[in-house]
């Protein structure tokens, strides 16, 4: 049964708080497997470093955006955590299918069917955190919840590792997959379900189509400052996508890093620094708001954090041995984790509860279509180019690509705050999409 925010025994909500976090950790971890064992699903499969680019970002991340636009909008309009535990099965099984593939159009399938069902995640969190917690504790519980990705990378990729070296890479695709299920029943049995903030009423005979989500989606981005924060979303989410998914192949062509030792390098180097850079952000987004300063002014944190980036990215690239590359990896995700958390605070933030969700998988939209996607393809495609003349170098130099993309994020969140109203919350929302959104 839905119970009020009120209702809600502090401990149940932290309780709920924290199955999403978890949530979000094998949500994560499910995406990252197959990059944390690139390099023997390429040999075993006999595939080219484009097609597993393609199955690692492009291909994954298309339909995870596309289902993310519909399940958003059943998320606004539902029984939250009911989809979320739907969705948390399909991926899982999903997950495990991984462990039968046999070629670029199988692998293709499974990552179709772990890209859509994903996408419920963090909308579901958007909208159910709010929800769980008065104003005074919800920064602090969105700030909780967006480290569950670092841990997911983290968690997921050092155990995937070792699960890979020692059962082989199918085995740990079974594993991952049956855990998943597991953990979906335990949602089903424990959480709570608050009621909206809004009042709406549950109807889940009432089905959203292609009308309801394109007007969702055009009133959140008629929000004057929303487009360019979006932009600059995806265009910082490109360094992460590029190093999560060919960072593992990358520490073991140029640097001979084992498979097993590979997801535990990774994993802690990259789990550890964004969940410190994110607590951070968290922390001063906080502070921000206790002096009273208007929500835009969160995107200062960004705006110093991303150039910062470029060099350790650099590094990493091009460091002598795999022991400075993963230490620069690590500074790298803790700013990258102090960049992101401000960029989705500042964007639910500004949209009322009736469209948390949609804010937030256009966010995604954004991060996938950009980041997650033509990351990793731009550096697959360009180390293949590469090959002939650099060898098995040829991974290293195609990673330089995606320098360029913190500067544009810059830029673009520079035009963002300029462009977004100075007052906080649901108060500076434009009267036209106010009225669109029935929010006041």
């Amino acid at each position: 049964m839905n119970a009020t925010a009120e209702s809600i025994p502090p401990a149940a909500a932290r309780w709920t708080l924290m199955l999403l976090i978890l949530a979000n950790v094998l949500s994560v971890g499910d995406r990252m497997l197959l990059g944390v064992v690139a390099e023997p699903v390429r040999i075993e499969l006999g595939l080219s470093d484009l097609q597993m680019g393609l199955a690692n970002g492009f291909i994954f991340v298309l339909f995870h955006l596309a289902g993310g636009l519909v399940i958003a909008r059943f998320i606004d309009r539902g029984r939250r955590m009911r989809i979320l535990v739907l969705c948390i099965i399909v991926w899982s099984v999903a997950t495990a299918a991984m462990a039968f593939v046999h070629d670029f159009a199988s692998l293709a399938i499974a990552r179709v069917g772990v890209g859509v069902a994903e996408a419920a995640v963090f909308p579901a969190a958007m909208s159910l955190i709010p929800d769980l917690f008065g104003k005074q504790s919800r920064g602090r519980a969105l700030a909780a919840f967006q480290t569950s990705g670092f841990l997911g990378v983290m968690a997921c990729t050092s155990l995937a590792g070792v699960l890979a070296g020692s059962l082989g890479w199918r085995g740990m695709f079974m594993i991952f997959g049956a855990a998943g299920v597991l953990f979906a029943v335990i949602v089903q049995l424990t959480a709570r379900e608050p009621v909206r903030a809004d009042r709406i009423a549950e109807a889940p005979a009432s089905l959203p189509g292609l009308r309801d989500v394109g007007a969702a989606c055009a009133r959140v981005l008629a929000l004057p400052g929303f487009p360019c924060l979006a932009l600059a979303f995806g265009m910082a989410a490109m360094v992460g996508a590029a190093t999560g998914a060919w960072a593992p192949a990358f520490l073991q062509r140029s640097h001979g890093v084992s498979l097993a030792e590979v997801g535990l390098a990774m994993g802690l180097a990259s789990g550890l620094g964004g969940i410190c850079g994110t607590l951070l952000a968290g922390v001063l987004i906080d502070r921000l708001a206790a002096r009273g300063a208007p929500f835009p002014a969160m995107l200062r944190i960004p705006i110093v954090c991303l150039p910062l980036s470029v060099p350790l990215l650099l590094g990493f690239i091009f460091a002598p041995a795999s022991g400075p590359a993963v230490l620069c990896l690590g500074a790298l995700s803790f700013l990258l984790g102090c960049a992101v958390a401000p960029c989705v605070t500042c964007a639910v933030a500004c949209v009322p509860a009736t469209d948390r969700a949609t804010a937030s998988i256009l966010m995604l939209v954004a991060a996938g279509l950009i980041g997650s996607s033509l990351g990793p393809l731009l550096v697959g495609a360009a180390s293949d180019l590469l090959a002939a003349g650099s060898g098995r170098e040829s991974l290293r130099h195609a990673m330089v690509l995606v320098s360029g993309a913190p500067p544009a994020a810059v830029a673009l969140l520079l035009v963002s705050r300029r462009q977004m109203q100075a007052m906080p919350g649901d108060d500076a929302l434009p009267l036209r999409y106010r009225a669109a959104s029935g929010s006041g």
